[in-house]
């Protein structure tokens, strides 16, 4: 990364704090804190030893042209509903110094690329779940009762507050999959689903009795629709069936499980988004949303991106363009379908 580019991630950094610390009412809901993998990372691999890092051109080419370590173009699917919530977007927790992280009273990112729900998937060094859940801790600890004059206050921020995850593809990508691949194997999906499912609730059930109570749950989209997972021949081109079938138990089963929970955490809610029907819906009428390309990586070979980003659904070969998230973003936010029983914005108006 050249020099000036470094000056402007430090400045938005520092403006991001300043926001944060700024924080007034007009917002719907207090925070925003953000759990997951590169799908939402905005920056904190940066400061880790792997090379899941995309701090350099093309990444961040609309945002500000600078590369904030964002896997995408842009903004992404947190960054947008920060702004939608009225807050800040949440600086990734790695990216601000310990004595600034008081200050930030609107949400933190401790999502974190290649990482996923299981401690043993990953891609180099990465915040596994686990690890960013222990960096929340420290937060609610050691950080935000300085902001707040009583506990009681503090348990009333933290439960208005909304928790977001989005997080599971890699455990199937770089785990699930890959372990079939070496040991030519098929593992039953529906227990790796379970087995997912559960370690997530374990997780969930951290946050809240840490003081969270609004939560927004992604499940795991269809993989074997992704650039780097399709079936590519001459005229030809399709989802890998086999792929999606593998992963399609998670999402089955993600709103049981997620039902089960709500009636174990009294006074939780959740908003759950459903991406593998909503991902057809797009597929089988690309124009409707814009898209012109639904099938290849914006981002061609020498790292150069296409010139019409907005008509591309991905923007290389696993994650989305700023354009795709948009979609999801105000979809999810007020939509009725694609997030339910309640949309973010229903989420942050329930008390």
């Amino acid at each position: 990364m050249s020099i000036f580019n470094i000056f402007w991630v430090i400045n938005i950094i520092s403006l991001q704090v300043f926001l944060a610390n700024s924080y007034c009412t007009k917002s719907l809901v207090p925070a925003l804190y953000v759990f997951g993998d590169s799908t939402v990372d905005a920056g904190n691999n940066n400061n880790l030893n792997t090379n899941a890092k995309v701090n350099t051109f093309p990444y961040g080419i609309d945002f500000n042209n600078v590369s904030t370590g964002r896997f995408s173009n842009g903004k992404t699917f947190a960054d947008i509903i920060a702004i939608k919530l009225g807050l800040p977007m949440p600086p990734p927790y790695l990216g601000v110094s310990t004595t600034e992280r008081y200050q930030i009273a609107s949400g933190i990112n401790y999502a974190s690329g290649s990482c996923g729900i299981l401690n043993s998937t990953r891609n180099g060094e990465c915040l596994s779940l686990d690890q960013q859940i222990e960096y929340f801790t420290s937060t609610v600890i050691n950080d935000l009762p300085r902001n707040f004059r009583s506990k009681t206050k503090l348990r009333h921020y933290l439960s208005k507050s909304i928790f977001l995850l989005s997080i599971g593809a890699n455990d199937y990508m770089l785990n699930y999959l890959k372990q079939e691949i070496i040991t030519n194997k098929s593992g039953n999906p529906e227990e790796f689903a379970d087995y997912l499912l559960d370690q997530l609730s374990s997780s969930i059930k951290k946050i809240y009795e840490l003081g969270g109570r609004k939560f927004v749950v992604i499940g795991v989209g269809p993989i074997g629709c992704i650039p780097g997972f399709i079936i590519r021949k001459p005229n030809f081109q399709d989802c890998n069936e086999d792929v999606n079938q593998k992963v399609k138990p998670f999402t089955n089963k993600l709103p049981m499980k997620i039902q089960v929970l709500k009636s174990q955490l009294s006074g939780s809610l959740f908003t759950i988004m459903d991406t593998f029907e909503f991902f057809k819906e797009i597929r089988n009428s690309p124009e409707k949303f814009g898209f012109t390309n639904t099938w290849d990586s914006c981002v061609g070979e020498g790292g150069k991106p296409c010139e019409n980003r907005r008509q591309y659904y991905f923007y290389d070969s696993a994650h989305s363009t700023e354009a795709t998230s948009e979609i999801y973003a105000n979809k999810c936010f007020s939509g009725t379908h694609l997030c339910f029983p309640l949309n973010i914005e229903q989420l942050a108006h329930t008390h």
